[in-house]
Formats: C-alpha cells, sequence, structure tokens
C-alpha cells in the first residue's frame, strides 16, 4: 500500500509500506478520509516535537505518522471482532503505535472504532477521534446546565467545544487572539465569539482553554469563578493564586480513558444532529501531493482544517 512519510522538516514522500498484519481483536480499515490534526503536523513539519519542549522528532517518522483523524470501510475483521463486519463505515477514535492513518489502510482494534450509520457522512465523521477528546475534557465539569463557560482558542478543538458544551446546556463565549477566527465563528453562528480586547473584566463559571500557551490558560484561569480545565498541550507555567484556594477554583488537565458505550451514545448524539457542525473543520481537500502546502496554510491559520483521500495515492 501506499503511505505518506515525513522524512525530516518541511520534507516527505510517498512510500510503499507494508500491508498491516491484523491480531485476532483487530479489524483492517480501508482509510477513504484523513484529517490534518493542525499543531501536530505543523510540529512534525517544523522539527519540533508536539510534546517535549526544545526535543526534535526522530525522522524518518514512521509511514503515514502524524495522521490519526480518519474515517473508512471495514476489509477484514480478525477472528475474535464481534461487533464490526466487512463493509462497515467506522471513524477511528484511537490508532495503534507504529503507523499513521496517511496511508491507504490501517489496523485497528475493534474498540478503537466508532460503528457510523448512512446518515452520517464521511467529512462530519472523520474529526470523530478529536471530539471525542474534546467530550472527555468538558465532560468533566459534570452538569453544565446554566453555567456560563469561557472557551479560549477558536481552531478546531474550540469550534468543536463551543457547540458541545452548548448542547450540554452552558451559556457559551469563545474567544480568541485571530480576529478572522473569531469572525469566522460569528459567520457560522456558533454563539458569541469575541477577541481578548473585547472580552473586557467578564468572569465565567467555567474555563476551558484549547490553546495551551501558558498566557492563555492563566487568562482563562483568571477569569474563571469555579473550575477551569486545560484541554491544549500547556506551553509553559501559570500561577494558580492563593486566593483561588479559599473561594474553591478547581484547575485540572485534560483526562484521557478509553473509549466507553456511553462515550459513543454521545458522540453518535452529537453527530447525528444536523445542527451540530463538524463540517466546518474541514475547510479543504486536496492532495497528498500538497502535503507541505497545507501544512504551512494551517501554521498561517490561512486553514481550519485539511482533508486528504488516501485513495489518490499512488
Amino acid at each position: 500500500m501506499k503511505a505518506i512519510q515525513i522524512t525530516g522538516p518541511g520534507q516527505y514522500e510517498v512510500v510503499d509500506a507494508p500491508m498491516p498484519e491484523l491480531l485476532d481483536d483487530q479489524v483492517l480499515v480501508r482509510v477513504r478520509l484523513v484529517a490534518t490534526c493542525p499543531r501536530w503536523d505543523i510540529s512534525m513539519m517544523g522539527g519540533k516535537d508536539m510534546f517535549v519542549a526544545g526535543k526534535a522528532p526522530d525522522y524518518p517518522l514512521p509511514p503515514g505518522f502524524p495522521g490519526h483523524e480518519a474515517v473508512g470501510v471495514v476489509e477484514a475483521v480478525g477472528a475474535s471482532v464481534q461487533g464490526i463486519a466487512i463493509g462497515d463505515r467506522v471513524a477511528a477514535l484511537e490508532h495503534l503505535p507504529g503507523q499513521g492513518a496517511y496511508a491507504q489502510y490501517m489496523a485497528y482494534r475493534e474498540g478503537d472504532l466508532l460503528k457510523l450509520p448512512d446518515s452520517i457522512s464521511d467529512r462530519r465523521a472523520v474529526s470523530s477521534e478529536l471530539l471525542k477528546c474534546v467530550m472527555y475534557g468538558l465532560d468533566q465539569f459534570g452538569d453544565m446546565h446554566g453555567k456560563t463557560i469561557l472557551i479560549a482558542g477558536l481552531g478546531p478543538a474550540g469550534l468543536l467545544a463551543m457547540q458541545l458544551a452548548a448542547l450540554w446546556g452552558a451559556n457559551v463565549t469563545g474567544i480568541d487572539v485571530n480576529a478572522d477566527r473569531v469572525a469566522f465563528v460569528k459567520e457560522l453562528g456558533l454563539g458569541e465569539a469575541v477577541t481578548l480586547e473585547e472580552l473586557g473584566d467578564r468572569k465565567f463559571d467555567l474555563g476551558y482553554d484549547c490553546v495551551g500557551a501558558a498566557a492563555s490558560v492563566q487568562n482563562v484561569l483568571n477569569r474563571t469563578k469555579e473550575h477551569c480545565i486545560i484541554f491544549g498541550v500547556l506551553r509553559g507555567d501559570i500561577t494558580y493564586p492563593a486566593e483561588y484556594w479559599f473561594t474553591g477554583v478547581r484547575l485540572e488537565s485534560y483526562r484521557y480513558h478509553p473509549a466507553t458505550a456511553r462515550d459513543r451514545r454521545l458522540l453518535l448524539d452529537a453527530l447525528t444532529r444536523p445542527s451540530f457542525n463538524t463540517e466546518c473543520l474541514q475547510t479543504e481537500q486536496v492532495s497528498f501531493t500538497d502535503y507541505a502546502q497545507a501544512v504551512e496554510r494551517l501554521r498561517l491559520q490561512q486553514a481550519v482544517k485539511i482533508c486528504f483521500d488516501p485513495g489518490e495515492l499512488s
């Protein structure tokens, strides 16, 4: 099969990669659509590790990496697979180490896939993995009904967080330093969106930071009255004021866990609602021959996410 492989900063090539070999609990998926994860793609093509400051990636990266937001059709199943059959459409919620989804085929554990009804299109479902992660973070708040929440960073995660928090009954305000992103949210009608200057001295019951930069997290924390969650990968130190200990402001990081049956129900509930707009994330679809240019457009914030069809690789 074909895959793309990042070989160094700003460099990649189309390579021949071995077909995944299935274990009994695994499923072989022919990838029909895969979406970028902007920060990860920018980091890997930029010579920087996404999670460890000052560290460079170990090039060449595994074939298909860092692609992980994917949707496709099941081509084969392992002997112990019970709930998924050949021909099913599925979205990835997790991936196995060793290969990424910028490839024509991927192997997944059965539990790492979300089975899709026909009513949910590939484009709508392709970023289900990100939606799952955003959902996990918001779920840590518990009952959000009637609460005010500030969501910082109106990139892919922030766009999903605004909609999911509103779906769960919160009164949502989004903030971004990029006025174009604020305008984009307003045009889509996803809720109140403002720049930092427009926010004034407002405070909120809940805070959800999708940026990770210390200044952004600090701003959200300083405006939070009850509970603040850091969803973005934290870069830099922040200060927890002593007065917050007395007033009970809670600060925590995003926590991952394997997808449960409840998680799957919540994901499908959101994805099947016509008003829940996931297509707005996928602002472009291009060929893998334009991957480097696509990553540059992400870096310049000229696109939210960009999709590829691995079937076009040759």
